[in-house]
């Protein structure tokens, strides 16, 4: 099973654009290694510019995007503002992280799930959380992904 995520870039004007992650959204390998290996917005746009990805890797070249790894024709998602970006994943329970970089930095917001309750029609509640600096998680993480491990 796969952690899925959404990377997306905030640009000076507020706009955002984003593309999809099929796998190893959790913050212990994606969000160490957008801190380590793509934390600047030259860096970040790289990402965007590759469209959908099914892994990132700690290079674009090592990393597997649909469009030149698999012939598809994906395109990134523009919004206008983070509102757009939030709203557009409200009902979205498949995407588990949202990766920003905005202003220098990454950040964060996680999926989160209600227990349901009795009078609920539904599978669950569920919402994403408000973005977090991702630094502020990474300093806690007990044994963060091994990049060299895997090279």
């Amino acid at each position: 099973m796969s952690t899925r995520s959404e990377i997306a870039v905030q640009n000076e004007d507020g706009t955002i654009k984003s593309i999809y992650c099929h796998s190893d959204g959790y913050i212990e390998y994606m969000g160490v290694l957008l801190n380590n290996y793509y934390n600047d917005l030259k860096k970040a746009e790289e990402i965007i510019n590759e469209n959908d990805c099914s892994m990132l890797s700690t290079t674009i070249n090592k990393s597997r995007f649909y469009n030149s790894w698999n012939g598809e024709n994906t395109k990134a998602k523009e919004f206008t503002d983070l509102k757009d970006l939030m709203n557009h994943f409200q009902n979205d329970i498949f995407v588990e992280y949202i990766y920003l970089f905005r202003k220098g930095t990454w950040s964060v917001s996680k999926l989160k799930f209600i227990d349901n309750p009795v009078d609920n029609y539904h599978h669950c509640i569920s919402y994403h959380t408000k973005f977090i600096p991702l630094s502020h998680l990474l300093s806690v993480i007990d044994k963060p992904y091994n990049f060299e491990e895997v090279a």
